[in-house]
């Protein structure tokens, strides 16, 4: 285990590609955007370079870990006016650890100190850069063993086409007109095809196979936990549901979709914190994302300009 720990010394894990660069910028952070993957497509339009704004998404992040994240890096933010928090559908009956990404706990554990699964056993391994990293042995074949490439939420490269620049450009320079309004009229047609077979299979991971009604009650507490630490420290929270395909909608469960909008609307409502839900948005058309449910950067700046006009509402 000494060898291995040695041999390991250097591992990046996602969890350090995540921390340790917002902890750079932490005493100039403003705004946070928190959530799954779909949040981390973010990162497109506020790079590490924009000292103001910080992302703490990472791909299959649950509402457990996104409490766990937002206390760390509170305390370290004392500059923090405004998170901005994904809040998926499905992840009001989803949990990390229980679908089987419990080592991303582990990874957690080293920055934030808590664990969904507080065993003895756990708190060991997580002490472990050998565990941490998911025992990845071919880390050891490597070659390059230095730091990882910056996390990359956008799956698929993707350039706008000039008229999508155009809408893109409009809706940028002028944030104080409803772009709901003017954006429909103006975005292109969309053109680009998904496989239905594909997309109904993702669709289904999501509100089928890791949504469980049983995960619901102990995701509201930690939602719960989430708003008295923004209350306390007198951070402004905004929930906010983003875009899918019509692929992608066709696909979910409507008896699992319509149970947790009912939960988010109402937890939403009876705390007074806005929720943005675009799950419906038709503004965002097929060639506006690079797959069944990740908007491009076309998209993510369309997506950043509404939020900014709705939470001025």
């Amino acid at each position: 285990m000494a060898l291995l720990e040695y041999a390991y010394r250097n591992y990046s894990t996602s969890a350090a590609r995540l921390f340790k660069p917002y902890f750079e910028k932490a005493e100039t952070v403003e705004t946070i955007y928190i959530g799954n993957s779909h949040i981390g497509v973010f990162n497109g339009i506020f790079p590490q370079g924009v000292k103001e704004v910080g992302n703490l998404s990472l791909g299959g992040q649950d509402v457990f870990r996104m409490y766990t994240a937002i206390k760390t890096v509170i305390p370290k933010s004392p500059a923090l006016k405004k998170i901005y928090l994904g809040l998926d559908y499905d992840l009001i009956g989803y949990n990390q650890t229980k679908s089987g990404q419990e080592y991303i706990d582990r990874e957690y554990y080293e920055f934030t100190g808590e664990l969904y699964n507080n065993t003895l056993t756990n708190r060991l391994m997580s002490r472990s850069i050998f565990f941490r990293s998911n025992r990845d042995i071919a880390y050891l074949f490597k070659r390059n063993k230095g730091e990882k490439e910056e996390l990359n939420f956008i799956p698929v490269a993707n350039k706008p086409v000039e008229e999508e620049k155009k809408v893109v450009d409009q809706a940028t320079n002028n944030r104080l007109v409803d772009t709901s309004a003017t954006l429909k009229t103006e975005t292109l047609l969309s053109h680009k095809t998904f496989n239905p077979f594909m997309c109904r299979k993702r669709a289904e991971e999501h509100s089928l196979l890791k949504f469980k009604q049983k995960n619901i009650p102990e995701n509201l507490e930690y939602l719960n936990r989430i708003v008295q630490l923004c209350k306390q420290h007198n951070i402004e929270l905004v929930f906010f549901d983003p875009p899918k395909t019509e692929c992608y909608k066709s696909g979910c469960s409507k008896t699992n979709v319509e149970l947790a909008k009912h939960t988010i609307d109402s937890f939403a409502t009876a705390n007074k914190i806005p929720y943005v839900d675009f799950y419906n948005d038709t503004t965002f058309n097929n060639d506006m994302f690079v797959d069944y449910d990740h908007l491009n950067l076309v998209g993510v700046k369309i997506l950043s300009d509404k939020l900014s006009f709705n939470n001025r509402k």
